[in-house]
């Protein structure tokens, strides 16, 4: 048996004869408009989601990890000057006094990278603005090919848009093992550094009044590792989706559930409308095995679920993926039921 779920939405297309600058400014009111994935909060006793907003970032930080569990701003061509680079990093003396305040000498012979989320080069309109993202609460350990390979290429990518778009960023590390700069240093080392850029052509008004399902959207899930130096950013491309299952936040939560949930499906340059319904190629059976091979088209999400009873079903899943390849084979052992049904889902 099988059931499909899609998705379809259409893109307005047009046109106009004006071309907007970005109007957006430095103001702390516009460094978290996508929302606050993670319902952080000032306070004090709250270690592990303290928000931070200062004029040029907004940013969530974890006090027991000692750096932020992400960062967000705005970014157009008004952020971007002749200010240069601040050259030393500075304690955080704005986040609580029974925090710990992570120093630059924390990270010294770590082997890792100060890694700025909110970089350097995208406040440059004032020394003062420069100086806000060397505060230590905006650095993790990057490794040197990941800060200074495809996750600096991306930021240059991203300045380079904002000629005829503003940028909506946030940012942040994800899945920590355990591992500390320096073997027992305050801050944790992550696993992966990830990104979601929503471009929004420029005009007037609020960027959020400009957002819709047509709206570009990159995202991008980087491993924090030596050796991809020379790695193109492109290739750690990845959806909103894939993000909110590995860090267990919920993004976008200031747009519409509807415009929301056709960003978050999207993977940059990749169309996800699948035009192959998904079903079972093939089945096979023996040594208390069930083998079934999946077929479709390339969608963001693939789902197995199964019953043992189809008058009053209780359908459990047996399989969530994320953008297998396709076709593949799903196994299940020790199957050892009466009779057992399957369907196969699409969506995002």
């Amino acid at each position: 048996m099988r059931r499909f779920v899609l998705s379809a939405f259409v893109l307005g297309v047009f046109c106009q004869c004006l071309v907007f600058q970005a109007r957006a400014y430095i103001d702390i009111a516009l460094q978290m408009q996508l929302g606050n994935p993670t319902g952080a909060i000032v306070d004090t006793n709250n270690h592990d989601h303290y928000l931070l907003q200062r004029a040029v970032e907004a940013l969530d930080y974890n006090d027991n990890r000692g750096l932020p569990n992400w960062t967000s701003w705005d970014l157009t061509t008004n952020d971007l000057g002749t200010a240069s680079r601040t050259g030393s990093f500075f304690d955080d003396t704005n986040l609580p006094a029974n925090f710990y305040h992570v120093k630059d000498a924390d990270y010294t012979y770590s082997g890792y990278n100060r890694g700025h989320m909110c970089p350097s080069a995208d406040r440059t309109i004032t020394t003062n603005d420069n100086r806000m993202v060397f505060f230590m609460s905006d650095i993790i350990p990057q490794t040197p090919d990941n800060n200074q390979g495809p996750w600096a290429r991306l930021e240059t990518y991203c300045r380079a848009l904002t000629p005829t778009n503003e940028l909506l960023i946030i940012c942040g590390p994800r899945t920590f093992s355990g591992a500390r700069i320096n073997t027992n240093g305050p801050v944790l080392i992550p696993d992966y550094v990830w990104k979601i850029i929503l471009v929004v052509p420029s005009g007037e008004g609020p960027a959020l009044s400009r957002i819709t399902t047509a709206t570009r959207v990159i995202a991008v899930d980087m491993p924090n590792i030596q050796g991809i130096r020379s790695v193109n950013w492109t290739n750690y491309l990845t959806s909103v989706n894939a993000l909110q299952t590995n860090t267990g936040f919920t993004f976008f939560t200031a747009l519409p559930a509807g415009v929301a949930n056709v960003l978050r499906a999207k993977i940059d340059g990749v169309s996800l409308q699948p035009t192959t319904p998904p079903g079972f190629q093939s089945l096979a059976w023996g040594a208390g095995q069930i083998s079934l091979v999946v077929t479709g088209a390339v969608a963001t999400h693939y789902t197995i679920t199964a019953t043992t009873n189809l008058n009053s079903p209780q359908w459990v899943i047996v399989l969530s993926t994320n953008y297998p390849a396709l076709p593949f084979t799903f196994v299940e052992t020790n199957a050892g039921w009466p009779q057992r049904f399957y369907r196969v889902q699409t969506g995002p």
